[in-house]
Order: C-alpha cells, then sequence, then structure tokens
C-alpha cells in the first residue's frame, strides 16, 4: 500500500491536506472523496514515502468487488459467470 497527500480547495481558495493510503494515484481519488466537503476541489495528488509512521485520514479505497456487493450480494466474488 502506497501513501497519498491530496491538496483539496473550497471556492474561496482556502486549502487543506488529506492523507490517504492507496494502491495507484488513481484510486486515491476514490479514497479522498468521501473526506471531501461540499464545494471542494482536488488541486494535487502526491505519493508519500512510506517512513512507517504514515497516519491518514481516511481508510483505502473499496476494491470493486466491495463496490459492487450491495448491488449484487454473492455475485461479485463469483468466479462463474452462470
Amino acid at each position: 500500500m502506497k501513501f497519498y497527500e491530496i491538496i483539496v480547495a473550497d471556492a474561496h481558495g482556502a486549502e487543506r491536506i488529506l492523507r490517504v493510503p492507496s494502491p495507484t494515484d488513481a484510486q486515491a481519488v476514490d479514497a479522498a472523496a468521501p473526506l471531501l466537503k461540499s464545494g471542494e476541489s482536488i488541486l494535487s495528488i502526491r505519493q508519500t514515502p512510506d517512513d512507517g509512521l504514515q497516519q491518514t485520514d481516511g481508510p483505502p479505497p473499496k476494491t470493486q468487488a466491495e463496490e459492487l456487493a450491495p448491488a449484487t450480494p454473492g455475485m461479485a466474488a463469483r468466479r462463474d459467470a452462470s
């Protein structure tokens, strides 16, 4: 798992930094999305070194199976399509 610093800003330009764990930078956006306040936008994403003492503001992003589980209980984890 990698760690990312995501800088967000509101419409007035007030910035804040979110720290999230994620396997990729694209998925870091998914991890940060629930932490955004109304009207905030992501300005930048930067991977940070893992020094073993990382503090994060949220959990890692959900996997695709976790995302689909509420809509298709039991189906997301099945290997066969039938």
